[in-house]
Order: structure tokens, then C-alpha cells, then sequence
């Protein structure tokens, strides 16, 4: 384990995290990180001072800069980049971290994958900013600042190791320490589904009215997506567990499955094996996703 997360939002979630603090046990160092700093991430403000003007140059509908700006900038932006900074640094100086989240529980999950796909996006289009946006005659867009690049390839690396440290259970922990009453039991249902479609499951729930701690089944060890080959046919495998079969909305988009439960979704990339197979089939039992593809003969070379 390389990182504890308290998270939820409850009023004792500091107490949580000075209980979790108490009773890690590792041969590593262990430290509690701080949860709030004055200073800028570097992404953020290579992001925030250069991207707004490029955007509001292009002449676009303000509704559409401003979702764009959005995806770039969501509110959890600076303490998720905080976070996968200090999980980064966790792994560079081989100690355990301990760290309360002040970020929502279901944004936690769920952000740092949309953010990463939204930085990603943008990185092709302002790497070929003049072939792509303004060829010579369209007029004097302003290019994008040097600077730019280069954060938004570093923010869409960031956010992809700390999304896939949250779904990796041999690397987090998830703490959840909720309120009392109808927002701790939301939070605590988000939760459960935003980390079934990851794969994994709570770590633990502390309770608000006690020291208790409610402990939960760990997903399996085997995380990500699991390939077999049998006869003229692939399966794909993927844990979600507590996911009943008539819970889960499943669509594929390109190379990615988007698996849908409760309102939430998550995107899961094909492994590249599988990219040219069509799913046949599909069905979840004990907890796992198990898909029935063969190959799509249009694009499978013939031998």
C-alpha cells in the first residue's frame, strides 16, 4: 500500500485520519501530507494565463468556452493535482501517505479520468495549432504560449496515474468517513458504484457516532481488465463487484467500453488485442463483467 485517503466529508474525518495515521503499520516511513497550500500548481497556471485567451480569440459561442474551460478547469482541479503530486512524491521517497481529501468522494472517483481525457484532447490540437486551427489566411489567431503544451501533457499524466491509483487496490486505500443522515448514505452509494466500475470496493467505512470501523470485502488482487483466448473466440473479464447483471449499461465507442450504473460511467480502454473483435456476448456473474468477442474478419488480416 502506498496511500490512505480519508474521504466523505464528514465532521470526523480528521479524526479518521489521525486514527488511520496511528495504525499503519509498514516498514516504509509513514507520513500524514498536508491538505491545503497557498502556492499554484504549475499546471493550473500555465493553463488558467495562457488557454482562456486562445479560446475567447476563436470567436466560439461563450457557452462552448465556457464548458471547454470547465472540462480543463474543473473545481477539484487544484487538490486533485495536489493529490496525485503527493502520491508521485509518496512513490519517489519510498513512504506510506496518509492524507485527508477534502475533495466530494464522488468527484474524487470520477474526475480525475474526465479531466485526464479532456487534457489529452487538447494536446494534438495545440501541438498542431497551425495546421489544425489556423492555417495561414485564416486570420491572427494568437498561438498558444510554449508553456501551454507542455502543462497539458503534464496534467493529463498526472491525472491518469492518480485515476489509476484510485482504482488499484494494492496501491490506495479508500477511507470513507460521511456525515450522518441522507448525504453520508448518498456519498457512501456513490462510492460503492463509482469503485465497482473501477474494479475494487471500499476499503473501509468509519462510522460518524463511534470508533467503529466498518470493513469491506477487497476487490480482487488480479486488477484491470482480464484476457482469454478460447478457440475462435476472446473474453474479456472485468470486476464489478456488487453489480448485478441488470444494473450495468454497457456500450462500446471505438476502442472503449463505457460502462454505465446508477447514473454514473466510467470509460474502459480494449486492450489492443480486442480493438478489431465485435462483442458478441455479454453477462455478469459473481461480480464479474465477462465479455464473448470474435474477431471482426473485416479487418483481421486472413491467413
Amino acid at each position: 500500500m502506498r496511500a490512505h485517503l480519508v474521504t466523505g466529508g464528514g465532521e470526523h474525518a480528521a479524526a479518521v485520519t489521525d486514527r488511520v495515521l496511528a495504525g499503519v503499520t509498514s516498514p516504509r516511513p509513514v507520513v500524514r501530507a498536508a491538505t491545503a497550500t497557498t502556492a499554484k500548481d504549475p499546471v493550473l497556471d500555465a493553463v488558467e494565463t495562457h488557454l482562456d485567451r486562445v479560446l475567447v480569440a476563436l470567436d466560439l459561442p461563450a457557452p462552448v468556452v465556457a464548458d471547454l474551460i470547465g472540462r480543463l478547469l474543473p473545481r477539484d482541479l487544484p487538490a486533485l493535482l495536489r493529490l496525485a503530486r503527493q502520491l508521485d512524491q509518496a512513490v519517489a521517497d519510498d513512504h506510506e501517505l496518509v492524507v485527508e481529501v477534502e475533495t466530494d468522494v464522488a468527484r474524487l472517483l470520477d474526475v480525475p479520468q474526465r479531466a485526464a481525457r479532456a487534457f489529452a484532447a487538447f494536446v494534438p490540437v495545440v501541438a498542431r495549432w497551425e495546421a489544425l486551427v489556423a492555417p495561414e489566411g485564416v486570420g491572427a489567431l494568437p498561438a498558444p504560449d510554449p508553456p501551454v503544451l507542455a502543462a497539458l501533457r503534464e496534467g493529463a499524466e498526472l491525472l491518469e496515474r492518480l485515476d489509476a491509483a484510485l482504482a488499484d487496490p494494492e496501491v490506495t486505500a479508500i477511507h470513507l468517513a460521511p456525515p450522518t443522515g441522507p448525504v453520508g448514505a448518498i456519498r457512501r452509494a456513490d462510492a460503492d458504484v463509482l469503485l465497482s466500475l473501477m474494479g475494487r470496493t471500499l476499503t473501509a467505512v468509519h462510522p460518524a457516532d463511534g470508533p467503529g470501523v466498518e470493513h469491506l470485502p477487497e476487490a480482487s488482487v488480479a486488477a484491470g481488465p482480464q484476457v482469454e483466448r478460447r478457440g475462435g473466440e476472446w473474453l474479456l473479464r472485468l470486476a464489478v463487484p456488487g453489480v448485478r447483471a441488470a444494473d450495468i449499461d454497457l456500450v462500446r465507442h471505438d476502442d472503449e467500453l463505457v460502462l454505465g450504473c446508477a447514473g454514473r460511467t466510467r470509460r474502459v480502454l480494449l486492450p489492443s488485442v480486442l480493438r478489431r473483435c465485435d462483442i458478441d456476448r455479454a453477462g455478469v456473474a459473481g461480480g464479474v463483467l465477462t465479455l464473448t468477442m470474435t474477431p471482426d474478419e473485416r479487418v483481421w488480416p486472413r491467413g
